[in-house]
């Protein structure tokens, strides 16, 4: 089998982004169908003007075929400058997703690594990341550290109940 290539997305990718990212939010939350499509339309017009702009770069897995396997992508997210750290940007990793027939195959790692690597290239300081239960394993792995975030959610319903995950999605092998 040929090797599975990562490729910069463009904004003809858009409907797969979306897809994808609505992939993530099925496994991860209780979300109705409703929130769901809302969803998926505040981010495709969210991501289209950040795509435009170069604010939200994309990776791709895809197979030597041309179907894709995975995504991710890194928001240029402002940012306050604090010790250690003056920049007023930070690449925050999101939106990470493997197709159920092919999670365990390394395509998370090769898009974490690229996201590493073309933000290292032009001099961030970090890259910012909120991991799922079943992402944790990838990102420890790839050098993340827990930081101590912490949200109050102000509006009625806003608030995302995790999904009951028995075994990481990443470390589940699914058979053809």
């Amino acid at each position: 089998m040929a090797r599975a290539r990562l490729r910069f997305s463009n904004l003809g990718d858009l409907d797969l982004l979306v897809r994808h990212r609505r992939g993530m939010w099925e496994e991860i939350a209780s979300l109705t169908e409703a929130q769901l499509e809302a969803g998926d339309l505040a981010y495709r017009r969210w991501a289209r003007t950040r795509l435009r702009s170069g604010t939200l770069v994309g990776f791709i897995v895809e197979s030597a075929s041309g179907e894709a396997l995975a995504s991710g992508c890194l928001w240029l997210l402002p940012t306050q400058p604090r010790p250690m750290w003056s920049g007023a940007v930070a690449p925050y990793l999101m939106s990470m997703y493997t197709e159920p027939g092919h999670r365990g195959e390394g395509h998370g790692t090769r898009i974490v690594r690229a996201a590493i690597r073309w933000s290292r290239e032009r001099g961030y300081g970090m890259v910012l990341l909120h991991a799922s239960t079943a992402g944790e394993r990838l990102y420890s792995k790839e050098g993340f550290e827990r930081t101590r975030e912490m949200r109050l959610n102000l509006l009625p319903g806003q608030a995302v109940r995790p999904r009951r995950v028995r075994k990481p999605l990443a470390r589940r092998r699914l058979r053809p």
